[in-house]
């Protein structure tokens, strides 16, 4: 008795299961742009720059230890070791212009950076340099001070550091340099003696790099301030700043004493003990460093794969309207029919992802989905012949594309808001139907 109502749903599930496979073909073309997107950035970094990690300076003073050998405890070996100075207190203080105008291949843009750094602090000889041991020969003229950086080449000139009134130009080290914590770095020779306890030091520069900044404190006491013409920053690594927004700008500032003493102890444990963990500790940025990315207000590519996710609430919402019209208003709608306005909705992320890449996510939103709404509505005027009941649908559809961009804007809400949709969706369709005998829609549509 229900043979064609049991055949439309069949039909109406059958379209959704190929509208769901086109969904997931949808999703794959936007993580495939996604990634040559990053691609593309990947190699600007190659050519100009890399996003940069820093460490605050520090000294190493080599020594030679004088003791037992393992193998024969009667002789006497000597064993090299460096002594790690890290600075008793500094601040930071960074001015960054960020742009994502300067580097371009095709579409893709990537987000790059000035940063003019200024840095002053002090530092502190530790008691084991002052009164070394008897067996222990500090080599005062091999001491340097280290500037770690990331990638050298984001230095458009060295490094002047002021030291006590005297000024000295950091220099690249040797091709061969041992160097177990992996961060590239300059250095600079200076002049200590133990008579010269504690020293005052300041340091200027610009450093250039790309979507990202981490800086590893290092010392008792490390500030850093930050200031930079972005507005939309993403706080990462170990521990998050007091931050202040600007309509154009944002300021950021950075203090913890615990981390940068427990990265002194990995330092110290690196290059003072060689112990390989330490080092390695040091170089992720997650658990060692101050950190901050600069993105983009709306990425593109997460908003469209959104979008994506909720593809089947639209098709639903709009088979249903159809559906409902069949039921209530005794229309017959040809399975075709509704295959190419399901055609329709799927084509509205194609035109999402291609237009937003070019111009900005909003506009793209809308003319696409202005687009859709007035393809379908032009055609359904002849499905459903009348124009009350087309203008009825075309409000249901453009509600329907207005909510989503309400929920996709609202990142925080977007289960809730989602939730509510679907309830009052399923409350509209019980309330329109209250009256129907269903059992008379089946009988009835057995008659053509």
């Amino acid at each position: 008795m229900a043979r064609l109502l049991t055949s439309k749903f069949a039909v109406i599930g059958f379209l959704t299961v190929l509208f769901l496979i086109v969904l997931a073909m949808l999703s794959n073309l936007v993580s495939e742009r996604q990634r040559y997107n990053q691609s593309v950035i990947e190699g600007i970094g190659k050519d100009y720059v890399h996003p940069q990690t820093m460490m605050a300076p520090f000294i190493v003073v080599p020594t030679t230890v004088s003791q037992a050998c393992k193998d024969d405890i009667k002789k006497v070996c000597l064993f090299d070791k460096n002594i790690i100075v890290s600075p008793r207190n500094s601040v930071w203080d960074h001015q960054i212009n960020v742009s994502d105008e300067n580097f371009k291949r095709g579409i893709y843009k990537a987000i790059t950076y000035i940063d003019q750094i200024a840095i002053k602090g002090k530092f502190a000889l530790p008691k084991q340099l002052i009164s070394p041991a008897s067996n222990q020969i500090i080599h005062w003229e091999k001491a340097t001070i280290r500037l770690s950086v990331s990638d050298l080449r984001g230095l458009s000139v060295q490094p002047i550091l002021s030291l006590n009134g005297q000024k000295v130009a950091f220099n690249f080290p040797l091709d061969g340099s041992i160097n177990p914590m992996g961060i590239t770095y300059t250095e600079a020779p200076i002049l200590l003696s133990p008579e010269t306890q504690d020293f005052d030091f300041s340091l200027d520069f610009g450093l250039n790099g790309m979507s990202s900044l981490a800086v590893i404190p290092v010392g008792n006491d490390m500030t850093m301030k930050l200031n930079a013409n972005w507005t939309h920053p993403s706080f990462y690594g170990t521990s998050l700043p007091q931050k202040t927004f600007q309509p154009e700008s944002f300021s950021a500032t950075w203090q913890n004493t615990y981390i940068a003493n427990q990265n002194t102890e990995r330092l110290i444990a690196c290059l003072g003990n060689n112990i390989g963990d330490a080092c390695q500790q040091l170089n992720k940025a997650e658990d060692s460093a101050y950190a901050v990315k600069f993105i983009k207000a709306v990425d593109t590519y997460t908003m469209t794969d959104r979008t994506i996710k909720y593809g089947l609430l639209f098709l639903m919402i709009t088979f249903g309207a159809f559906f409902l019209f069949e039921v209530l208003k005794k229309l017959r709608i040809h399975p075709m029919q509704y295959t190419l306005v399901a055609a329709a909705l799927g084509a509205f992320y194609l035109l999402l992802l291609s237009f937003s890449e070019h111009i900005d996510f909003a506009l793209a939103y809308l003319g696409s989905s202005a687009a859709c709404v007035l393809l379908i509505s032009f055609y359904v005027y002849y499905v459903l012949k009348g124009l009350g009941r087309t203008l009825l649908l075309t409000v249901v559809l453009s509600s329907m594309y207005a909510s989503m961009y309400v929920i996709l804007q609202s990142e925080d809400l977007t289960l809730i808001l989602g939730s509510v949709l679907v309830f009052i969706l399923i409350a509209v369709i019980m309330f329109l139907t209250r009256k129907v005998d269903w059992y008379d829609v089946s009988a009835s549509t057995q008659t053509p």
